[in-house]
């Protein structure tokens, strides 16, 4: 799936363009970052879009931080079904080889433009792959789309993810060693 495909298919307000990109190494092979917004002001954890996508242009990584408050997460067989939908779109052949694993229900925030903090409920859908690794849609209310993850790959001697996190702020500030490294089950910056 392209990158003109991607931003056609998943959540990408009008208002939001390119502000930075990067190649650099997620399990082991090369990804392509780049980030969205609204302004040309990068912050930590601020209002924006980012997407990670192998050489081969394959979505690795989705996660939206644009969503808005409000509204009712789907209920459970429908958030499942949404999920798997998704997945059978971005990635058709791969995700074939994906079984269910759990939802779990957790929070997502960001600051807005305005400097608000702005905070939904979340439904992490997780699946496991054959080849071992997990992967996840992250729905919010009205099933919006905030998180999608590809191949993600668990450190299971140290009980936490060993998947680089260049879709996480605070993941990145770790690695560039300005921020604290962050607690399992995140990975190692």
């Amino acid at each position: 799936m392209s990158l003109d495909r991607i931003i056609n298919t998943l959540p990408m307000p009008k208002e939001f363009f390119e502000v930075a990109s990067s190649t650099e190494t997620r399990n082991r092979v090369n990804v392509d970052i780049i980030r969205y917004q609204p302004n040309n002001k990068i912050s930590p954890n601020n209002e924006h879009i980012t997407i990670v996508m192998d050489s081969g242009e394959n979505l690795i990584s989705y996660n939206n931080y644009s969503f808005k408050e409000g509204g009712n997460l789907p209920d459970d067989q429908s958030a499942i079904e949404t999920a798997v939908n998704i997945l059978n779109q971005i990635l058709p052949d791969y995700s074939k080889y994906l079984s269910y694993m759990r939802t779990d229900y957790q929070y997502r925030s960001y600051t807005n433009v305005e400097g608000k903090q702005v905070e939904i409920p979340v439904m992490w859908i997780k699946f496991a792959h054959n080849n071992g690794t997990y992967n996840w849609v992250t729905l919010g209310p009205n099933s919006a789309i905030i998180e999608i993850e590809i191949e993600s790959e668990w450190d299971y001697m140290h009980g936490r993810r060993s998947t680089e996190m260049w879709n996480n702020d605070d993941w990145v500030l770790a690695r560039r060693g300005e921020g604290p490294q962050l607690q399992a089950p995140s990975a190692l910056a």
